[in-house]
């Protein structure tokens, strides 16, 4: 009993993934019993029929074709039901009516068929069994309906075809039973990947509420204003940053994954050139640590920059999945450490000291899909961290101790002056025909950052005017126009924050559209998200070179103001108005009704596209509809065109909103009367914007937009300079040795040879300046004021960039501002304040040497 269970068990399985061929096979049955016994009778008679068996036959077949009209008491036996209508139809019933009908070709041929569906419906073990026992049940009742059995020769001759078709059949349904299982593998790691990849970013942002709710102040029954202090509201912005950068490394992560899954190739056309350092630092600044003490375990060193050609995001996702690899183990080994190293030579180390590896795992690291020992881990990460060292022309490569390090090894090809020189050249080309005749507003609070930033904007014919702070920068504005404005952050009256809110809110008529792009040295990580949130365009950070800067701004022209509204006020606009919201999905209409209350818009809601022409119908009157392009039933371009072909709603505002918007759904979109496109996930700021373009008149949108008129561009002496004396990103990629360089030799030759006095005139104030401030930070530190300290760190790190002193901006960029920017603490490195001075006191010698005819009168580099 237990062999005919087993056997059954394995036809259970082949059907176990819900395989219609019994109802399809059930269907031919029907049809083709009774039609051969017609062939077999009236056109090609045959020694031996039987009606009633085929008869018998077609009804088991009918029965088993119309599975799903079986009561549910007794659909549990279906699959026992097709098992005995198979054995009998197929085997048994062929086997004997070719006895009966002497072995002719006629019910070979048809014995041929049947042995050819049996492999077709079944597992090869019970095809076996199948045609054992309906051979043996056909021979038993040929024998004892027969007066002189006789088994035909021929018959038995065809035997061996029989158990060629029955092995062959069963060897080509198992290969693609393997490719079956093989693709289904694919998409079992595909998603195991997924989710695995995705562990780190959805516990950055788990970590990123928590710390939230802890910084939220306690709720209280009764209302009233419960104010943060800044610390507080700083730590929000940190959080808020961490995770908005897990979802976007989140989405790139499986973006990635499939890419890595298809074995799609990596395009080079978008390849730029990079700074190691900077790329690194923002790699290891961006990644998503658990905990605080986790930040503390990466440490990064510059021993040498170096620019590479390649893509920012696959660069950091690399750096990404060694960091992750590495803090992975450092649960086990507390103590271990990580270590990123820049240069020398155009090399990146990722050292740590946690286990290490065997030999036998470092042959097989770089495979994919091999993990080394990670409990849920597939080792895809590793495997595109290869695909794409070698896309930017470079390797990978890991050297490891058992139970001491784990060092990975980034080569990048050199990159050598004259091919940097050259893409700068072709750049600055392109530029010149982006930046011909633009007006720039640059609002800096210190004149020699200033009169810097103006270097770099040479030689593109534009017109560069000046403010002091945000205050003067609105004065500027309502008397002259421009095309773009470079803000600081941190500056006194009125700071680059406030000062761009004012102009997204309309206190200057006419200039809310103007792109506006940070340019600060303040850390990018939390910056961004404040630039963000007041409405600016772009950041950059002090220093930069020339292409850096250019690059930031001619994405600030090029494209659409980002989260600025069309109008000042659209809230006090959108007010009052009501909204008819169509999506099937409950979730996406919350969401577009939570986004359209909070600009107290009145919503309507519709689940498909029959219950909206209910709703206009019934007389419901709304300023505008959000519908879903996809819904059931009626969808969303039968309901626009339904819609449109009433006279009451021809004038109403239709916005589609899905998460396909190729040129084709546009298109159809367009020509059932849509108005406008909102790709999914549907972004507020940007639903702000389409409902206040379809919703204001083109006139009052016309009379609030920014007129910008062109003015002659007004070269000054200045302007009349050539590139040649803006530092390049060669500058930095020549530095040969171990040891940073001193000077930003290119940039301080640069200036000089444009204007020598403006160069003494500049290193003077800032050899004093920065002076000054190291005395004000010894003062901060032993006072344990870290927001005093904090703010003149920033002016040190400006102040070094901007007057090249190289090693000294290098070191605090790298080793010191971000633990004070982005953690808000103090820095870790006990020596670091004597490291700066040291650097500080051999520059200015430096600087003296050959840069400065005359001496400060006073060398307080000397009182340090």
């Amino acid at each position: 009993m237990n062999f005919f269970y087993n056997i059954f068990s394995h036809y259970r399985a082949y059907y176990a993934h819900g395989r219609p061929l019994q109802k399809y096979a059930g269907i031919v049955g029907v049809i083709s019993y009774p039609l051969f016994y017609i062939i077999y009778t009236k056109f090609i008679p045959q020694p031996y029929e039987n009606l009633t068996i085929r008869i018998i036959a077609a009804t088991l077949c009918l029965f088993m074709a119309l599975e799903h009209y079986w009561p549910k008491n007794i659909k549990r036996y279906y699959l026992l039901y097709s098992y005995l209508v198979i054995l009998y139809c197929l085997p048994f019933f062929h086997v004997f009516m070719s006895l009966k009908n002497n072995g002719n070709i006629v019910f070979i041929a048809d014995s041929l068929m049947a042995v050819f569906f049996l492999v077709l419906l079944t597992d090869w073990r019970n095809t076996l069994a199948m045609l054992v026992v309906g051979t043996i049940s056909g021979v038993v009742l040929y024998f004892f309906t027969t007066s002189n059995p006789v088994i035909p020769k021929d018959y038995i001759e065809r035997i061996p075809t029989f158990l060629v078709i029955v092995i062959g059949g069963s060897l080509f349904k198992f290969s693609e039973k393997q490719l079956e299982i093989e693709k289904l593998q694919v998409k079992t790691t595909l998603a195991g990947s997924i989710a695995h990849e995705m562990r780190n970013p959805l516990g950055q942002i788990k970590y990123s509420l928590d710390s939230i709710e802890h910084t939220l102040p306690s709720p209280r029954s009764r209302g009233g204003d419960q104010p943060l202090t800044t610390p507080q509201l700083n730590t929000l912005y940190r959080h808020l940053a961490q995770g908005q950068l897990a979802i976007k490394r989140g989405l790139q992560v499986i973006s990635m994954t499939l890419d890595e899954v298809s074995a799609k190739p990596i395009d080079p056309a978008h390849f730029r050139y990079l700074s190691a350092a900077k790329t690194t630092l923002k790699a290891v600044e961006e990644y998503g640590y658990e905990t605080e003490g986790e930040r503390q375990k990466v440490q990064l060193h510059v021993q040498e920059d170096f620019f590479f050609k390649g893509n920012e995001t696959l660069y950091i996702f690399v750096l990404f999945n060694l960091i992750k690899n590495a803090l992975y183990y450092f649960k086990l080994h507390p103590q271990a450490r990580l270590t990123l190293t820049v240069g020398p030579g155009s090399l990146v180390k990722v050292k740590d000291t946690g286990p290490g590896m065997s030999e036998e795992t470092l042959s097989e690291l770089f495979q994919a899909f091999k993990t080394s020992g990670k409990l849920g881990g597939t080792g895809l990460g590793l495997a595109y961290c290869k695909r794409a060292m070698q896309a930017f022309g470079g390797e990978i490569t890991c050297d490891s101790v058992l139970g001491e390090y784990t060092a990975f090894s980034l080569r990048f090809p050199a990159v050598s002056s004259e091919e940097l020189v050259a893409y700068e050249a072709g750049f600055l080309q392109q530029a010149r025909k982006v930046f011909a005749r633009k007006r720039i507003l640059i609002v800096d609070d210190q004149p020699l950052l200033r009169q810097s930033t103006r270097l770099l904007l040479k030689g593109l014919e534009v017109e560069v005017e000046e403010a002091d702070n945000g205050q003067q920068a609105l004065e500027k504005l309502q008397h002259n126009t421009y095309d773009l404005i470079l803000m600081d952050l941190n500056m006194p009256v009125l700071d680059g924050y406030a000062t761009t809110e004012k102009i997204r809110s309309g206190a200057v008529p006419g200039a809310q559209h103007i792109p506006i792009v940070a340019y600060t040295s303040e850390s990018a990580y939390m910056a961004q998200v404040k630039t963000q949130k007041v409405g600016m365009n772009g950041f950059v950070s002090k220093p930069c070179t020339q292409i850096e800067l250019l690059e930031v701004l001619e994405e600030a022209l090029l494209q659409k103001a980002a989260k600025t509204p069309l109008v000042p006020n659209a809230e006090k606009i959108l007010a009052g108005k009501t909204i008819l919201v169509a999506d099937d999905e409950e979730q996406n209409r919350k969401i577009l009704h939570c986004y359209l209350q909070g600009w107290s818009v009145q919503v309507i809601e519709a689940e498909h596209g029959m219950g909206v022409l209910e709703l206009l119908e019934a007389g419901a009157e709304v300023d505008a509809i959000l519908m879903d392009m996809q819904m059931p039933g009626m969808d969303g371009l039968q309901t626009a065109r339904a819609i449109r072909q009433d006279n009451a709603g021809r004038r109403i505002p239709i916005i589609a909103i899905t998460a396909n918007f190729s040129l084709q759904h546009r298109k159809m979109a367009l020509e059932a009367g849509m108005n406008d496109f909102i790709s999914k996930p549907v972004e507020a700021e940007e639903l702000k914007e389409k409902l206040l373009e379809v919703l204001v008149s083109p006139a009052e949108v016309a009379a609030r937009a920014p007129s910008y008129k062109e003015k002659p561009s007004g070269r000054t002496e200045e302007g009349e300079r050539t590139e040649k004396s803006i530092p390049s990103l060669s500058t930095l990629a020549a530095s040969p040795g171990k040891a940073r360089p001193l000077l930003n030799v290119s940039r301080l030759d640069g200036m000089r040879q444009h204007n020598a006095a403006l160069l003494e005139e500049c290193l003077t104030v800032y050899i004093k300046q920065m002076a000054a401030y190291f005395v004000v930070m010894e003062r901060q530190i032993a006072e344990k004021d870290f927001p005093a300290f904090h703010e003149v760190l920033h002016k040190l790190l400006g102040n070094a960039g901007e007057a090249g002193f190289y090693a000294l901006h290098q070191f605090i960029y790298y080793e010191v501002y971000p633990e004070v920017a982005n953690q808000q603490q103090w820095p870790s490195e006990k020596n670091w304040l004597n490291t700066a001075k040291t650097l500080y006191t051999q520059t200015v010698a430096a600087i003296e040497e050959h840069y400065l005819t005359q001496r400060p009168g006073v060398t307080l580099h000397q009182n340090l």
